[in-house]
């Protein structure tokens, strides 16, 4: 009897983590099982991961500010793989943010002229309307420039940002902070 019981348990070891597969492999694919075939999923967060895990694609994180012009908020965003990602995400951080409780920082009219990226720099070339339409402010300056700078840290291949406007370093936007020099990742003004 102590014999059958010591092979029940083991038969039962073995065929356990199969019959946990099985059941984990019919939660995440309900399509499998009649109770739920034909249905929509109704989980677009759920839609959005398989699309962002399908061939082809990445994901890129691009940074808005609360309305309260405290703090940055990381949004991620789902793009065709290409070979400019860091340029794609500077375009969609221009092109603001479609989540109510967020706000972009980046003046209305701003284009982005060019990025490149040379020993862990990258240089991103702004229009004057980066300056020129900037209403001001030290928030405002601070979370800007912190927008762009970890938008594309968020990057590995980049360490530090170079801001310019058409073709040339700036010194500061508003007045409030020196953009002279390449600037670093901000950790603590984003929003944990």
């Amino acid at each position: 009897m102590l014999k059958q019981t010591k092979t029940f348990l083991l038969v039962v070891l073995l065929l356990f983590p199969l019959l946990v597969a099985g059941c984990a492999d019919n939660a995440q694919n309900p399509q499998g099982s009649s109770s739920t075939q034909g249905m929509e999923q109704p989980n677009s967060l759920q839609q959005s991961n398989n699309l962002a895990n399908s061939p082809g694609t990445m994901k890129i994180t691009i940074y808005h500010a609360t309305k309260d012009a405290q703090y940055l908020v990381p949004e991620t965003q789902v793009i065709s793989v290409n070979d400019h990602p860091a340029k794609e995400a500077i375009e969609r951080l221009i092109a603001g943010t479609k989540q109510p409780d967020l706000v972009s920082v980046i003046p209305n009219g701003t284009k982005l002229r060019s990025i490149s990226i040379k020993n862990h720099i990258a240089y991103v070339d702004f229009n004057d309307k980066l300056v020129k339409n900037n209403s001001g402010g030290s928030a405002g300056e601070i979370l800007l420039v912190g927008a762009i700078v970890n938008t594309l840290t968020e990057f590995p291949e980049i360490q530090k940002v170079q801001l310019l406007v058409e073709g040339k370093k700036i010194d500061t936007i508003t007045g409030h902070l020196d953009t002279s020099e390449p600037l670093s990742r901000s950790e603590k003004i984003i929003k944990k």
